[in-house]
């Protein structure tokens, strides 16, 4: 059995933008521990919301699905953070919306739309960082009894 398609998505995403210029391999999912000094820059993807809609009222419905996807880059605070958050930024949305393939994530989803940027400065820690907050909404179906596959 597959997984959920919240974790699949999730999973291609990270997939898709390991390797960026910025960030490289440093694309962590879900990631509860503090990114240490080496680690920065990173991308960090979450999936938090997911408004459910049912189609039908007859059982075993299609439900519609909008996932709320976040990819937080997280930089080391420097002069020019802006510049590099914004530069991390950019290839986020080129990569997840180069072609349709990226924008569908291969198909497991119908799209997946760039609806809010919010950027926050850290000082309060011992080391200060910048973040951005990248909110995506990916819409998907499922049967309501296959939340592992995206119809």
């Amino acid at each position: 059995m597959a997984n959920h398609v919240r974790q699949q998505i999730r999973e291609a995403i990270a997939v898709a933008l390991t390797g960026l210029t910025t960030t490289a391999d440093r694309v962590y999912q879900s990631r509860l521990l503090p990114l240490q000094d080496d680690e920065l820059p990173a991308l960090v993807i979450s999936t938090n919301t997911e408004k459910i809609d049912p189609l039908s009222v007859n059982f075993n419905p299609v439900l519609e699905r909008s996932l709320v996807v976040v990819v937080a880059v997280v930089v080391k605070a420097t002069s020019n953070i802006d510049d590099v958050l914004d530069g991390s930024i950019k290839e986020v949305e080129q990569v997840l919306n180069s072609s349709i393939e990226a924008n569908t994530l291969n198909g497991l989803v119908k799209d997946i739309v760039l609806t809010d940027i919010d950027i926050e400065m850290n000082a309060i820690s011992e080391k200060p960082i910048g973040q951005a907050l990248l909110s995506f909404t990916a819409s998907y179906y499922t049967q309501a009894s296959m939340p592992d596959v995206s119809i």
